[in-house]
């Protein structure tokens, strides 16, 4: 889309929240009626990206704003909400680890172990991105990993767009940084919007810890069943990789032992996760993991103790994504505040009446999964679909809290294309596979997961009460 159509776009789509606010639409009131076209503006920018994304969250709470969705404080207090805190500490955690190659070490660690079997050095590649994609944003545990791949890649000259292990390897890496930010709620926006609207909309608080003991199973799943299917889909070519070994333990030789900054860095970041689980088991203070958030902060960062400077912080950090979840919220909460959620849920529900809760939760899941191929954005999709979700669980009579996680994890399943998520491009980008050889195993991955999914609800259901 070139620039004047952006524009138009840009433009018409304001018009439109205007035209929508002021017409004669039944018995609304005049912030139902300003929501309902804030929530069109909003699918069309995200789709059309005719404005940064980020943007698009700024344009959102401005017009709750002028349209007296909100106050001005309210409004703006989701810029600086306590989602945005674990989503900053995560950011900066991040950043410390990236700047003293830590987490390029745990991954080579991980590598290590796996030998030179072809198919096993894939599950460890796997394996190592989700696990730090649960810690670091998916697109730097994407970028951290395609690398180190494409070096196995090239001991066994993989021709691009033919080789089997190619394609396996990188794809492997794109879903898996995809699926590790499911396990913690610092390591991918969707999973702490949908704490947020799950406690906003039941009053129901689910812990660090909470989530993390079915988020790191789940992740962990679905990693070795992506790996399954890719090894199904696309049988490498070559048993083995002459010498994969030999340059992970070059790699880790180039890193050497860990110095001072690196222990402290480490340290920070061990503290970090325990305070974020003490709240499950020695609560402190309400919102404890908020707070603790800014201590983690704080800690990275102050002089003398801290190992990261405000300058790379501000730097590195990707500030878009703060403004891009806090439209989100901002939009979850305008469409819950003037009950046009609830009327949009009781309306979906007619046509569910009577179905079973997997079924109903099956639906929401597909839906939410394929939504992403749409939206291109797991953040937009999950912020769209997660307040609905609820609704639409407290209109049947159902849980609540398990449909909003389900449609909170699903909108993470962002298999089908390239554009999807950031994971995605960067794989892709190497020209190792096709659009369409990524979208057939995407295809099945986002059913299969869905399944796997529901099939957690006993447990999710047992942990939280």
């Amino acid at each position: 889309m070139n620039n004047k159509w952006k524009l138009a776009v840009t433009v018409a789509m304001l018009a439109l929240v205007g035209i929508v606010a002021y017409s004669p639409l039944g018995d609304l009131t005049l912030q139902q009626k300003a929501m309902i076209g804030i929530s069109i503006l909003a699918i069309a920018y995200w789709v059309t990206e005719c404005v940064p994304i980020p943007v698009t969250g700024i344009i959102i709470i401005l017009l709750e704003i002028v349209f007296g969705v909100f106050p001005l404080a309210k409004g703006l207090s989701y810029i600086a909400s306590d989602v945005n805190m674990l989503i900053l500490a995560g950011l900066v955690i991040s950043i410390a680890l990236s700047k003293y190659q830590l987490d390029r070490l745990l991954s080579l660690k991980i590598l290590s172990f796996m030998g030179e079997q072809t198919d096993r050095i894939v599950l460890g590649m796997m394996l190592a991105t989700a696990l730090l994609s649960m810690w670091i944003p998916n697109t730097a545990a994407a970028a951290i990993m395609a690398p180190v791949a494409v070096g196995m890649l090239e001991l066994i000259r993989a021709e691009k767009g033919r080789s089997n292990a190619g394609k396996i390897m990188m794809i492997g890496v794109a879903y898996a940084a995809t699926i590790g930010g499911i396990g913690t709620p610092v390591g991918t926006p969707p999973v702490p919007i949908t704490i947020r609207n799950v406690k906003e909309a039941t009053g129901y608080d689910i812990t660090f810890a909470m989530w993390m003991a079915w988020g790191v199973p789940i992740a962990l799943a679905l990693t070795i069943i992506a790996w399954k299917l890719l090894t199904l889909f696309y049988p490498p070519e070559v048993k083995t990789i002459p010498g994969g070994k030999s340059i992970v333990e070059g790699e880790l030789a180039k890193i050497g032992k860990l110095n001072k900054q690196q222990k402290t860095t480490l340290a920070i970041f061990g503290v970090a996760v325990v305070l974020w689980l003490m709240d499950s088991f020695y609560p402190i203070l309400p919102n404890w993991t908020y707070i603790a958030s800014l201590i983690i902060i704080i800690l990275y960062l102050i002089p003398g103790v801290g190992t990261l400077s405000w300058d790379e912080v501000s730097r590195e950090a990707d500030w878009g994504v703060l403004f891009l979840v806090a439209g989100g919220l901002a939009l979850g909460g305008g469409l819950r505040e003037t009950g046009i959620v609830k009327m949009l849920a009781d309306a979906i529900a007619t046509g569910l009446a009577g179905a079973s809760p997997y079924l109903v939760n099956i639906v929401i899941a597909l839906v939410a999964g394929f939504s992403v191929t749409v939206f291109c954005s797991i953040t937009a999709t999950s912020s769209a679909f997660v307040p609905i979700a609820i609704a639409i669980a407290g209109s049947l009579g159902m849980d609540a809290r398990f449909t909003g996680i389900v449609a909170g994890v699903a909108s993470c399943f962002a298999f089908l294309l390239p554009a999807n998520t950031p994971p995605n491009a960067i794989a892709y980008s190497y020209g190792y596979f096709k659009n369409y050889e990524m979208a057939k195993v995407g295809l099945v991955l986002t059913l299969l997961s869905s399944i796997v999914l529901i099939a957690f609800m006993p447990m999710i259901t047992l942990l939280t009460g």
